[in-house]
This record gives structure tokens, sequence and C-alpha cells, in this order.
């Protein structure tokens, strides 16, 4: 039986830490000393050599055999040791994320199968070599180019090289991929990697600037909010040939997200896409990044007549990246959200459906401004109960119920909702008023967002309890439940107003049929591995018309 993602990282894991611990590879002189030796100081450039003598430590040679050992069984006790050493917040800026060798070889697989004729290897952000490696054994025929901008990573790829005995086919560029020339070559060039994962916020002006000038200049829209792994696409566009080929494995936010249109764009002309496989949110494939993980495939220069749009449940069974459905380009291209494509539409689209919106006006809760002043377990301050409502103030409020139906307030939270006009309250209510704003004061609740944009800032104005409410973020599809108590509702969840009254029985059958059979890939996926659905979203949700429960539905409830 073969290992899983997580168990083959335990185990190298496993295996790196007993040499970690019994040899000392606990700091970054020793890490790099071992990498030097590794690689032998006459074989260095000038540059190694600096890191080498910056670096030095005393190192035993019981240790590097064991490194080497570890490296010649195909393993990467460098790159794993190193993000021991540097933890994932210090790595998380340069989006320095290493694949598991699982994901590597079955990308591998998907280009194998479809382009057998490969010539060169470009790996973007190569790290310490996970795929640049991999291939090189794999396609003896195949020169590399590595690109990694960070020294010590690119120190330690040199070193897993020449232990892989494949440093004469290939050569190692320290630069940023964004700045990479690429000659010509006789034959197809294979990109393929991890691009790495950086933020918007940590992007400078000018390289947005250039991102968006080279989008618009193909003609394609730009958004300033594209995170780092799009700008290696688009320079993949720039650099590549027609017939050159590309898998990257990236986080799978842009399928759905605005700022991933330019990508979307991009994968239906110049890249070629050719496949998108989306990979489910139980597949850990980041061991430290919380994020649903999407492999593409693409040939650049061939626009296809259909993309394949793949579910992936797992990279350790055969065939796992050539599944999925056919979806002509067409289709794709007027799609906003490509999660939608990736399954047969829901058979809840023929006669007797209608869209949620049809029957219930979707909205989320209110916006408190400050939570830790305006929602409370305990009347602390002795306010009016008149102006403490209980209300879904977290979304295990909802998903924690038993039948799909909140009839118990006494379980909830309470939200403070003070009137408008306080001096219409009795003299002494307002005092007990007044020493509760006084404190709401010094937490800084009247200077936020919400309080400046509302009048009075106290006034959180909660909405009517909605008969039926909803999860919108999670890693699981939206959970629907019954609100029989009349739960007031913040910003944690949806709320379900009908459009004209409706009978309990059918809230309770619509809600039931809702719970069990909503797919999680209507929703929006984003980083952190979460599914989101806006109200938008929602009301597109396709359910059986009352008539097919067999029920008068509408009445007075």
């Amino acid at each position: 039986m073969q290992k899983s993602i997580q168990q083959q990282l335990d185990l190298e894991y496993d295996r790196c830490t007993r040499v970690h611990c019994k040899d000392g590879v606990s700091d970054l002189n020793t890490w790099v000393t071992v990498c030097s030796q590794l690689i032998g100081f006459d074989n260095m450039s000038d540059a190694e050599k600096e890191i080498a003598d910056t670096y030095f430590a005393d190192t035993s040679a019981n240790l590097v055999e064991q490194t080497l050992d570890l490296i010649s069984c195909g393993h990467d006790p460098l790159g794993t040791i190193y993000c021991q050493i540097k933890s994932a917040r210090d790595r998380r800026h340069r989006g320095q994320t290493l694949t598991p060798e699982a994901v590597v070889s079955a990308m591998f697989d998907w280009v194998d199968r479809a382009h057998q004729d490969v010539r060169r290897i470009v790996d973007p952000g190569a790290g310490t070599g996970r795929y640049i490696l991999a291939g090189l054994k794999r396609m003896p025929q195949a020169t590399g180019i590595a690109v990694e901008m960070d020294p010590l990573l690119a120190f330690a790829l040199r070193a897993n090289a020449r232990v892989l005995g494949v440093s004469d086919r290939l050569e190692i560029a320290v630069c940023d991929y964004r700045e990479f020339e690429l000659c010509p070559v006789d034959g197809r060039t294979l990109f393929i990697g991890n691009p790495p994962y950086v933020r918007h916020h940590d992007i400078s002006p000018q390289w947005k600037t250039w991102y968006s000038n080279r989008l618009k200049a193909m003609g394609h829209a730009a958004s300033q909010l594209a995170g780092l792994h799009l700008y290696f696409f688009l320079k993949t566009a720039l650099l590549a040939a027609p017939g050159d080929v590309g898998c990257f494995i990236t986080a799978a936010e842009w399928l759905d997200v605005n700022y991933g249109r330019s990508l979307r764009e991009l994968l239906l002309n110049e890249l070629g896409g050719r496949a998108i496989h989306l990979m489910s949110a139980n597949v850990p494939v980041f061991e430290d990044a919380m994020v649903s993980a999407c492999i593409t495939g693409f040939e650049c220069g061939h626009p296809s007549r259909s993309l394949r749009f793949n579910n992936v449940d797992s990279v350790n069974c055969p065939d796992r990246l050539f599944g999925g459905r056919d979806v002509p380009r067409e289709t794709a291209r007027l799609a906003t959200r490509w999660t939608a494509l990736m399954s047969e539409p829901s058979n809840a689209t023929g006669d007797g459906f209608v869209e949620l919106g049809s029957l219930f006006r979707i909205s989320r809760g209110q916006v408190t401004g400050n939570n830790r002043v305006w929602v409370t377990s305990a009347n602390e301050f002795d306010l009016p109960p008149r102006f403490m409502f209980p209300a879904i103030t977290a979304a295990t409020d909802i998903t924690k119920t038993r039948g799909c139906r909140i009839d118990d307030l006494s379980q909830l939270r309470l939200v403070i909702d003070l009137p408008a006009d306080l001096n219409a309250l009795p003299d002494h209510e307002q005092q007990v008023i007044q020493r509760f704003l006084d404190w709401a004061r010094s937490l800084g609740a009247d200077k936020g967002y919400i309080a400046s944009h509302r009048k009075p800032w106290w006034r959180v104005n909660l909405k009517s309890p909605p008969p039926v409410v909803m999860t919108y973020m999670g890693r699981r599809p939206p959970v629907f439940a019954v609100n029989g108590a009349g739960a007031r509702l913040i910003n944690v969840a949806h709320g379900l107003y009908p459009l004209a009254p409706l009978k309990a029985e059918a809230i309770e059958k619509l809600v039931g049929w809702l719970n069990c059979n909503v797919s999680q890939n209507l929703g929006r996926t984003y980083a952190g591995g979460l599914t989101k659905f806006e109200p938008s979203e929602a009301m597109k949700i396709k359910v059986p018309s009352f008539d097919m429960f067999d029920m008068d539905a509408v009445g007075l409830q």
C-alpha cells in the first residue's frame, strides 16, 4: 500500500530529526557547513565560497555521511532541516514552502504522459531542488535550470545536485525569476515547480506596476491584489516558446477571486491551459501552509478547445492526475468561478428547481465593530435586559445544533444593542448605560471604522431574527439551521429571510435538503483552505421547488 503524503512527510521528518538530534544540525552554521562538505570546496563558485566561509562551523564526518546517505536514497534532509531552523513565519515573506515528493512525482507523471520530448527543465523558485532534481533523474536527455533568489537555498540545491551526480546538466541562477532571461533551445522546455506564495502586501509597488503593465499590453485584466505566484505564471508566458509545457502547483484561491481573472485569461490564451486539478482540503499538501492547493498544466501558445477540471482526493492512487471532466473553452471563459467547473453540473438545474434567491433574501449578520465590547456572556454592567439580545456569534452556534435547529437561546451569548436616543430612558438606566459607554470608549469602541460610520456610534442596530441561518466560511459545505428560537445574528453567518410567508414545515424540509445536497465547490476557495459563500453565491444555489416536496408551502408560519 502506498504511503499517504503525510506518512511520507512524517517518515522523512523522523529520519532527518534523528540526524538532527544526534549530531546537532540545529543552527544555520552547521547546516551550511554540511552543504559545503557535500559540494567540495574546489567545486564552488566565488559566491558559494563566501557563504561557506561566513557560516563555517565544526562538523563531524558522521553527520555529513548520514546526510549524504539520505540524499542518495531520494530524501531532502537539507530542505527539511532548513524548515526546522527557519520557522514558517520566517519563510513566509519569501514564500518558501517545500513540496512533498508524492506531489512532485504526480506532476511529473502528468508531464510524462502528455509530453515525452522535453529537452530542458526550468524550475522557478527552485528551493532545495525537489522538482529540478527529480526531473533530471527522470529525464536523462534533459538539461535543467533552477532559478532561486535565496543564496542559501541555492547552496543546498548545489549540494543535493552534487550528491545525485547531475551537476553537469544543471545551471543554478541565483536571481528573481521575474528578472530571469532564457535563451532559445532546440526542443521543448518544461516549466515545473511550486511558485512562491507571497501576498500582495509584501510585493513592492514597482513590481505591481510591472505586473499590471505587461498584462495590459497582452490585453488582459490586471489587479494589484494578485499574489506572487500569479507573477510567475505571467513571467512564464513571457519566456515560453510555442509548444513549451508547464505544470505548477499553487494555492487554489485564484480559481474564483477577482484578481485570479488575469491567470484564467492567460490559461485560456497564451499559456494554453490543459488541466486544472483541485486538491481536496483533506489532502495536506503543504505541511506548514494551510491552503487548498491546485495543480495547473498548460502548453504554451496552443489554446485548447477544452480544459480538463479534476477534483483530486489523493495523489497516491494510480492515474491520480488523469481524471476529471472536459469543459469547453468558451464555457470556462464565461465562468467567473472555476471551482464550479470541477464537477458535473448538478441535477438541480432542470425542471422543478429554482434558485434559493427566488425564495429568500440572504444577507450577512450585523457587524458590531468591536465584538469585545458588544458581545458578552454576562450582564456585568447591569444593563437593562431589553437591550441584551441572544445571538449567533460563532459558526459553532450553527454547526453544533441538534437536528439543525436553534431552539434554546440560553446557550447563546448576548449582543448589546442600545437605542439611538438615550435621553428618552429613565435616569437610572441612563446612568448605568453611561458607565458602560465610558468603558467602551476606553477600549476605542467609538473610534473604529464601523463606529465612525454609524450614528450614534453605540447603535449596533441588529436585524430582525431570520427564520433560517447558514454558515458561510469553512473547510466544508455551509451548514443551515432553522432559527426556531428567534436568535439575532452578527456577521459570522448569513440570515435567510423569506420573500413570501412560508410554513414552518416547508422551511424544515428545505433546510434538511440544503444540508444534504449543497456542495462545497459552489463557493469560493481562499488561502487557508477555506471555502466562502457570499450572499450572492448562496442565492444562486439550486433547490427543489416546494411542489417537489409534495406540499403547499405558502402560508403563515
